[in-house]
């Protein structure tokens, strides 16, 4: 496994732990941070034994957006369109793990860090986490996602107020509204993480890396092209070891011991 600068990836009982380690710049996605992010995403996609990911970020913030001092750069429009590009590698690369993602929300996820979090299938915050889509405090739009996610999360009233105000909302308003999964206590989050990400994958997780890929295709896709991925899903998933394990399972009424094939 390749040596990180900016991020540390550790391995623990099938999970992979990926974590921002930039922590007295609060964590944001550098280009070189983005860089160790895309190879460290092909080890754990490429990696079987490897079927659940866990990111979050050391010290008090999580991830606190972009790299500042690209923002204040004077760049072509050629080189931000690249910069923003290889945001978009990143993004789509998160999105399409055929594994199950765990946003373990440390602290302030601000503007991209808000985004990343977003990108997982499942976020659980800190009671002392932080969220915002800031970018209109610099005269720009949300990007890296926002603009996909917010509306699928929580509404196109709510995503107006996030995006238009920029505002700061905590853990417990983030999860009433519908943007996390949970909210633990501060000193709870490593261990409620990793428990919720080991039980994952514990999974079937062909299954739920198949389901993932069709429900982030759903609202672009109508009832009957559905129906037919859902077809081909089961097609393939009916000849994998997990599944065959599922019927002895349930045949021989105990708890079925997945593997991820």
């Amino acid at each position: 496994m390749a040596s990180y600068k900016n991020i540390i990836l550790e391995e623990k009982a099938g999970v992979a732990v990926l974590i921002l380690n930039n922590p007295e710049s609060r964590n944001p996605l550098t280009e070189d941070t983005k860089t160790e992010m895309l190879d460290a995403l092909v080890h754990v996609a490429q990696t079987d034994a490897l079927r659940a990911l866990v990111i979050t970020g050391k010290g008090p913030a999580f991830c606190a957006g972009g790299d500042v001092k690209k923002i204040g750069q004077e760049l072509t429009s050629e080189e931000k369109r690249q910069v923003m590009q290889k945001s978009q590698q990143l993004l789509r690369q998160l999105i399409n793990l055929g594994k199950p993602v765990v946003a373990a929300v440390n602290g302030d996820a601000f503007g991209m860090g808000c985004n990343l979090a977003l990108a997982a299938d499942f976020i659980i915050a800190s009671d002392k986490a932080r969220f915002s889509e800031v970018f209109v405090k610099l005269g720009i739009i949300p990007d890296f996602g926002a603009l996909y996610f917010l509306p699928r999360l929580i509404g196109l009233a709510k995503s107006k107020e996030l995006a238009f105000l920029g505002k700061v909302i905590g853990a417990e308003e983030a999860e009433k509204i519908g943007l996390i999964y949970k909210v633990v206590p501060h000193d709870e989050l490593e261990k409620e993480a990793m428990d919720f990400a080991v039980r994952l994958a514990g999974m079937p997780t062909k299954a739920i890396g198949r389901a993932k890929e069709i429900l982030n295709r759903a609202f672009n896709m109508t009832l009957d092209e559905v129906l037919e991925e859902e077809i081909k899903a089961q097609l393939v998933l009916s000849e994998t070891e997990d599944h065959r394990e599922g019927i002895r399972a349930l045949m021989e009424k105990r708890k079925p011991k997945f593997q991820g094939k």
